[in-house]
């Protein structure tokens, strides 16, 4: 479920709106049981999409017409045959190279009902298309934990960073479909990568700023730590020697 609302999302991102009308199929993600106008639309689901105000229209079963949209893009999407020769560092990489490729297929189609290109159709319709709200990052896991006094939250097993002013109080952290976000206030103070390997997750610029009334600032780096932040950040193959030799004098 929380895949499937985080793709809506990236979907309406894309649109830069939000349709009146979404079509889906019968996965259970959408329908609980049953399928078209009969099926009964999961309840998650339901209350997503009230949360965006679109309706949702459920495909009729068995009825390929219905949808013959969709199953174009899929053949489509198998012609791209790049996509299963080349060697991708990473999905931020595949993603963007998807985006950009139907952008230009969108630029090269013709849409039948206005005779333009499905780019400047798109283009032409987007006035109709609802206002994009914050869109709400699905969660499946909710949880108030104290901050300790490293500025630290436990979730999952790990532990993350957390603003250095919220110290000694508890927030609400969630587990989303691709991060750990934590709130005070019902604000986002805090995201995190979810699921990584590393047990401490840290964030320098959860220790930075002015003190506040309540707590008072951790202490800036000095000279040694700066050059050491430095050096990390960068390449091994990258750090020159004078980087060395510049710690080395500030060692003295």
């Amino acid at each position: 479920q929380l895949a499937w609302h985080h793709v809506h999302n990236e979907a309406f991102r894309r649109l830069e709106g939000i349709p009146a009308t979404v079509r889906v199929d019968n996965e259970r993600t959408a329908v609980s049981r049953g399928a078209g106008a009969w099926g009964v639309i999961n309840p998650r689901y339901r209350c997503f999409a009230k949360t965006l105000r679109f309706h949702i229209d459920a495909c009729p079963p068995r009825s390929p017409g219905h949808k013959g949209k969709i199953e174009r893009g899929n053949r489509d999407d198998r012609r791209w045959r790049e996509i299963r020769q080349r060697h991708w560092d990473g999905l931020a990489e595949l993603q963007a190279w998807t985006d950009a490729q139907g952008l230009r297929e969108d630029a090269r189609r013709r849409c039948p009902a206005t005779g333009t290109s499905v780019l400047e159709a798109w283009e032409a319709e987007k006035r109709f298309l609802a206002p994009l709200p914050p869109l709400p990052e699905p969660f499946d896991v909710a949880v108030t934990r104290p901050v300790s006094l490293d500025g630290l939250v436990a979730f999952e097993g790990r532990q993350y960073t957390v603003p250095f002013a919220w110290v000694g109080l508890r927030v609400e952290v969630r587990g989303c479909a691709q991060v750990v976000q934590v709130l005070a206030e019902g604000q986002v103070v805090a995201e995190h990568p979810r699921h990584g390997r590393a047990l401490l997750v840290l964030d320098p610029a959860c220790y930075e700023g002015p003190s506040t009334a309540r707590v008072v600032a951790p202490p800036p780096l000095g000279r040694m730590g700066r050059r050491l932040q430095e050096i990390a950040a960068m390449p091994p193959s990258q750090r020159p020697l004078d980087l060395y030799a510049a710690l080395a004098e500030v060692a003295r």
